[in-house]
């Protein structure tokens, strides 16, 4: 099964929504740890939330770029 790149990009888009849920899913979390002033279940949250933002932007500079790969060799060209 082939797939273009567009559409590989938008699975991208896809999976960065997917990370955005969880993200929002431990923002939540977070404030009840606050809330519950539970320190060490905060420090956990907060590093499964810098690796997420971290997945999610590589992801969507990836879909990014799958997005826009024809573009950059048009502009080469026409050069």
């Amino acid at each position: 099964m082939e797939r273009s790149l567009t559409d590989l990009s938008e699975e991208y888009f896809k999976a960065a929504e997917d990370i955005g849920s969880l993200i929002e899913k431990y923002r939540k979390k977070l404030q009840e740890a606050y809330k519950a002033r539970d320190y060490l279940r905060t420090y956990e949250i907060k590093r499964k939330l810098t690796i997420f933002y971290d997945q999610k932007r590589d992801i969507l500079d990836t879909a990014y770029t799958l997005k826009n790969y024809y573009e950059k060799d048009c502009e080469v060209m026409s050069a």
